[in-house]
């Protein structure tokens, strides 16, 4: 079913479209979530009122401003914001990283390299700028397209793509500085 078809649907509350773009949006929305808030509690409840939100307001959508990925996403960041700026904290310090959203259960030597890569991926992503931690989670974890990314950090398509490119380099160098190697 085609994004149209499926706002359609949900705009007029059709259960089978919305249980739709919940399988197809809340996993990347949840792990956004988690890189943002730490807990895995709070990402689930927060992820639950992206959804609430979407359902009140889906008439607002608009399918130029980005998809509904996009939209998606604007709803979970702004949620994620509110919830700093009510706790008056930074995203948490050090970052922890789920290592069954990649795990490969059936060969325990890659399971220890993937969690010793975890951990230093975790580490060098707290010694980024927020703005670089924000594209890689933007682009890497939430899976958004560049345009995408420009329009919800508010920057034009070149500034995130100089923006990504850095960040990626930073990145690089942090894990090289931590003693990862690849």
């Amino acid at each position: 079913m085609d994004e149209g078809t499926l706002v359609q649907r949900a705009r007029e509350l059709d259960d089978e479209a919305w249980q739709i773009i919940f399988n197809q949006h809340y996993p990347r929305l949840y792990r956004y979530l988690y890189y943002q808030v730490g807990d895995a509690q709070t990402a689930e409840d927060l992820c639950a009122e992206v959804f609430e939100r979407a359902v009140k307001n889906i008439r607002r959508f608009h399918p130029h401003d980005g998809g509904l990925g996009g939209w998606l996403t604007r709803i979970a960041r702004n949620l994620a914001y509110d919830y700093h700026r009510r706790r008056k904290a930074r995203p948490p310090d050090p970052l922890e990283l789920q290592e069954s959203w990649i795990h490969d259960r059936d060969d325990p030597a890659r399971d220890l390299l993937t969690q010793e890569a975890l951990a230093y991926l975790s580490q060098a992503l707290q010694r980024l700028t927020p703005d670089q931690r924000e594209v890689i989670l933007l682009r890497f974890v939430a899976q958004m397209r560049t345009p995408e990314v420009a329009r919800l950090m508010g920057k034009n398509l070149g500034a995130v793509k100089t923006l990504q490119r850095r960040a990626l380099a930073a990145l690089r160098r942090e894990l090289t500085n931590l003693g990862y190697h690849d």
